[in-house]
C-alpha cells in the first residue's frame, strides 16, 4: 500500500497544484486553456507518435485486448443508462449521458501518467492500442445517441448519415487520434527514427504527463458537486469499480492476455469520468449537473480506488 501511495500521491499532487493555481487566480482560465491546447495539440501527440513509431506492432491484431476493454465499456454504458432510465426516472437523453460518464474515462490526462509511471513504458503500448479506437467509438456513438434521443419538432427528421459523418469528422480532426494513427503508420514502415527527430519528440513528449496533470487540476475548478448526487454516485461506482472488474475478468480469464496487457487495460478502465462527458452534457443539455458532479466525485474517489488497484498489481518495493 505504501509503495502504491508513493506512486499515486505525486501524481495527485501535481493535480492539486493545478487546482490551487487556478482557484487562487495565479493561473487564469485562459492560461489553463492555453496549456491544455499545448498538451493535446503538441505534447501528447508527440508522446503517442514516438512510442508507437518505435515499438514493434504485434503480428496478430490484439482482438482480445480490444474486446475486453470495449466490451466492458459498452456494458458499463448500457447498465448506467438502463439504471438511470428505470431506477432514477431520467429522460432518455439524460440516461444516455449518465451511461456515457460510466464508460468514458480520463484516459489521456490521468490514465497514461498513472500506467506509465507505475508499470513503465512497456505498459504504455497496450494503452496506446486501446486509445487508437477509443475516441472514434465513444464519440461517434454518444453523438449518434444524443442526436437520436434529443427533443425535436414533430415533423423534424433524423438524418443518420449526417450525424455519423459529423461525429467521424470531429474524431478525425483530433490531434491525439492523428498522433496515434501516424505513429502506427510510421512503425509499419520499419524505418528507424532519426536521432534528432527522436530526441525532439522525446523532449516534447516528456512534458505531456506533468502538463496534462496540471491542466486536469486547473479544469476541476470549473466543476462542482452541486446536484444529481445519486446519478453521480452511480456513474462513479460503475466507472471506478464495475468497468475495471469486467476488463480484468475478460482480459485475464476469457482471453488470457499477457499479464502486463491485462493489468494496463484494467487500470485504464478504472480511471475516473473524463471532463469531456461534462462538455457533451452541457452542449446537449443532457444531465449537465450529473455529469459535472460525476467528474468531481469520481476523480476524488479515484485516489482511493487507483491506490488499491496499484497495491494489488504492483509488488512492494
Amino acid at each position: 500500500m505504501l509503495f502504491a501511495l508513493s506512486l499515486v500521491l505525486p501524481i495527485f499532487g501535481v493535480i492539486a497544484l493545478g487546482y490551487a493555481a487556478s482557484r487562487s487566480g495565479l493561473m487564469s482560465d485562459e492560461a489553463i486553456d492555453g496549456l491544455d491546447t499545448y498538451v493535446f495539440t503538441f505534447a501528447m501527440p508527440c508522446l503517442l507518435f514516438r512510442n508507437l513509431a518505435t515499438t514493434p506492432f504485434p503480428d496478430v491484431l490484439p482482438w482480445g485486448l480490444w474486446a475486453s476493454y470495449y466490451g466492458a465499456m459498452l456494458i458499463s454504458w448500457g447498465v448506467g443508462s438502463v439504471v438511470a432510465l428505470g431506477a432514477l426516472r431520467r429522460p432518455s437523453t439524460d440516461s444516455v449521458m449518465i451511461g456515457f460518464g460510466a464508460a468514458q474515462g480520463n484516459t489521456v490526462m490521468l490514465g497514461i501518467p498513472i500506467i506509465v509511471t507505475g508499470f513503465g513504458e512497456k505498459a504504455g503500448f497496450p494503452v496506446f492500442l486501446i486509445l487508437a479506437f477509443h475516441g472514434i467509438i465513444l464519440f461517434t456513438v454518444v453523438t449518434f445517441l444524443l442526436e437520436l434521443t434529443k427533443p425535436r419538432a414533430e415533423h423534424e427528421q433524423i438524418h443518420f448519415l449526417s450525424i455519423l459523418k459529423e461525429a467521424l469528422k470531429g474524431t478525425a480532426k483530433n490531434p491525439v487520434i492523428i498522433g496515434l494513427a501516424l505513429g502506427v503508420a510510421y512503425g509499419q514502415t520499419g524505418l528507424p527514427m532519426p536521432g534528432i527527430a527522436n530526441d525532439t519528440l522525446h523532449l516534447i513528449g516528456r512534458s505531456a504527463i506533468p502538463c496534462a496533470l496540471f491542466v486536469l487540476g486547473g479544469m476541476l475548478t470549473r466543476y462542482a458537486i452541486k446536484r444529481s448526487i445519486g446519478a453521480a454516485t452511480l456513474t462513479s461506482v460503475l466507472k471506478l469499480v464495475f468497468m475495471p472488474v469486467l476488463v480484468f475478468l475478460a482480459s485475464h480469464y476469457l482471453f488470457d492476455m499477457p499479464p502486463l496487457w491485462a493489468v494496463a487495460a484494467t487500470v485504464l478502465a478504472g480511471m475516473p469520468a473524463g471532463v469531456y462527458s461534462s462538455i457533451m452534457a452541457k452542449r446537449y443539455n443532457a444531465a449537465p449537473g450529473a455529469a459535472s458532479s460525476a467528474v468531481v466525485l469520481s476523480t476524488a474517489l479515484s485516489l482511493v480506488t487507483i491506490t488499491l488497484m496499484l497495491s494489488y498489481f504492483l509488488p512492494e518495493g
